[in-house]
C-alpha cells in the first residue's frame, strides 16, 4: 500500500522539486509508519487476551499512538523548517491508510480467533 501511495506521489514531488516539500512528505510517512509497526506488534502480542482487555489495549494504543505523532508533529514543527502543508497532508493521509490497514488485519485475525484457528 505505502509503494502504490508513493507512485502516486512520485510526479507530483517530482514537479513541485523543493527539498522541504519531499522531506515533509517522507517524515510523514514514516512516522505513521513506525506508529503501525509499534501498533501490529503490539496487538499481535496481545490477541490470547479476553476480548475486554483486548479492546483496551487496541483503542488505548491507539490513543497513545495518536498522542505520540501529534505530539511528534509540534516537536518537528518546531525544530525543523519542513513543509507544514506536504507533512500535515502526508502525516494525515498515511495516518489513515495505516490505520484501515491495522484496523483490516486485526479484523481477520478476530474472524480466525471466532472460528477456533490459531494464530500463525
Amino acid at each position: 500500500m505505502t509503494a502504490i501511495a508513493w507512485l502516486l506521489l512520485a510526479l507530483p514531488l517530482y514537479f513541485l522539486g523543493e527539498a522541504q516539500i519531499l522531506w515533509g512528505t517522507i517524515v510523514g510517512c514514516l512516522l505513521p509508519a513506525l506508529c503501525f509497526v509499534i501498533g501490529f506488534y503490539s496487538m499481535c502480542r496481545n490477541l490470547h487476551r479476553p476480548l475486554n482487555k483486548l479492546m483496551t489495549a487496541f483503542f488505548g494504543g491507539m490513543l497513545a499512538r495518536m498522542a505520540f505523532i501529534g505530539l511528534a508533529f509540534f516537536l518537528i514543527l518546531w525544530l525543523t523548517q519542513l513543509h507544514v502543508a506536504s507533512l500535515l497532508t502526508s502525516l494525515f493521509g498515511f495516518y489513515i491508510l495505516y490505520l484501515v490497514l491495522e484496523l483490516y488485519f486485526v479484523n481477520g485475525r478476530f474472524k480466525h480467533i471466532k472460528e477456533g484457528q490459531q494464530w500463525a
